[in-house]
């Protein structure tokens, strides 16, 4: 496939900003070339053309930490008592829709969740699931969704002891089996998979334990919510006598290759831990403000060397919102306009693609030969000047704010004319609705 007539934003090492630029997409799904258009090479015969008459093409997005099985709440009215703190949410919200999941509600929260990401233009979500009802096969459920719909995805499954020690073990033994099945088998770069771990409020030494022990071969990482509120951080001092940063670090959890979500209640010290064992940071801000848990320390975990990505835990497919969202809660914290502008755009649009890129070993969020094609078409017509020392202002107050017209995921397209072209959506939709009912009643 060749892409021409498109303002390209590359994102490359330059950060180079073509008026009119020409993309040519390997057959294997990679790019093979980025030209301006008076210098591209012929279009060979019987080569697919997309001519993005003048629209802008820049990588697709990536959510670094997602919980799909959540879309079928949405509308969802609780009982009783609004829950007035994060715990109660927990337990009245997500913890018994967790519960009342079965195998089909996976599959089609999962669609429907992804469906809505493409459409956002997210190529690639990192997701951390938890159906302990139906827990044995759900990450391959989860899977066959990316597969269909044509995303790019991270499977894991939230081991726990809130549930009891039969479930922690088959959630340990979810996230092995899935595991060693992806490293038995060829892999074609669609989706890979973590080792989840709920956190660490709801785990014990002994089931921790066992999971390191168990992960010691997978070469996999650990995705965990670490220090999201502060109950996470006081039970971790009342019963282990240290933070939850500094305990899951004690007992081998924390690494390089690990995804320690919200990390809200950090103190300096955890913050040096971090940069010092090249912790993985996902900042989740719109969760955070929805849940009232406070506000992630962004400025200074980056300030001090913590690679810190973005993701959205659910809260919204779109990641614009999470950036938008990141930039304003760090100027309220500093009470400084002139504070988060770097670090937002670092968040989302640059360690997003290291995070991916170390861990899993993709190459994405950069539109240069040998990247993934992963890319979309955006209905943005820039009304002023458009160079590349002046991006953020575009992606802020324009681009942030453009319809997605198309994505493609591997140089193949998933929406199309604003479209998913993989799945029928509205039957998608109506199949969710159906069990929605199902799933609201047992609820």
């Amino acid at each position: 496939m060749i892409i021409q007539n498109a303002r390209v934003l590359t994102f490359d090492a330059a950060n180079r900003v073509l008026d009119s630029g020409v993309v040519v997409i390997r057959d294997d799904g990679t790019i093979g070339g980025v030209y301006e258009a008076e210098a591209a090479p012929r279009v060979a015969p019987g080569e697919e053309i997309l001519d993005a008459r003048g629209k802008l093409l820049m990588p697709a997005l990536i959510n670094c930490h997602t919980h799909l099985y959540s879309t079928l709440a949405r509308g969802l009215a609780l009982p009783g008592r609004a829950p007035k703190n994060f715990l109660e949410i927990l337990k009245k919200l997500w913890w018994r829709l967790d519960r009342a999941l079965d195998e089909e509600d996976v599959y089609q929260s999962a669609m429907v969740g992804l469906i809505d990401a493409a459409k956002c233009g997210v190529g690639t979500l990192v997701d951390h699931h938890s159906s302990p009802n139906a827990c044995p096969g759900s990450l391959d459920l989860i899977e066959q969704a990316f597969r269909d719909v044509g995303l790019r995805g991270v499977l894991c499954y939230e081991t726990t002891d809130r549930n009891g020690a039969a479930r922690a073990q088959e959630g340990l033994q979810e996230n092995v089996r899935f595991l060693e099945r992806l490293r038995s088998q060829p892999s074609d770069g669609l989706v890979a998979g973590s080792f989840g771990l709920h956190a660490s409020f709801t785990l014990s030494d002994r089931t921790l334990r066992a999971c390191v022990e168990a992960a010691r071969s997978l070469r996999a990482g650990f995705h965990v919510h670490a220090a999201e509120d502060l109950c996470d951080v006081v039970q971790a001092r009342q019963r282990f006598h240290k933070s939850p940063l500094r305990r899951l670090l004690d007992l081998g959890v924390l690494d390089e290759r690990a995804l320690a979500a919200h990390c809200v209640h950090v103190n300096a010290g955890d913050i040096a831990q971090l940069a010092r064992h090249r912790i993985n940071v996902v900042h989740n801000p719109q969760s955070n403000c929805n849940n009232a848990v406070g506000s992630s320390k962004l400025l200074e975990m980056i300030e001090r060397g913590v690679l810190v990505g973005l993701g959205s835990d659910g809260y919204t497919p779109r990641m614009w919102e999470e950036f938008k969202t990141a930039l304003h809660v760090q100027k309220l914290r500093r009470g400084d306009p002139r504070v988060g502008h770097a670090e937002a755009y670092a968040a989302a649009l640059l360690n997003n693609r290291t995070i991916a890129q170390k861990l899993w070993g993709w190459k994405l969020g950069r539109i240069e030969a040998g990247a993934q094609a992963d890319l979309i078409l955006v209905d943005y017509y820039p009304p002023t000047p458009l160079r590349s020392e002046n991006i953020f202002g575009h992606i802020l107050f324009g681009i942030a704010n453009a319809p997605i017209d198309s994505l493609l995921v591997r140089g193949r397209y998933v929406v199309r004319g604003k479209e998913c072209v993989t799945v029928d959506e509205r039957a998608v939709a109506e199949k969710a609705a159906k069990q929605a009912r199902a799933l609201w009643e047992r609820f």
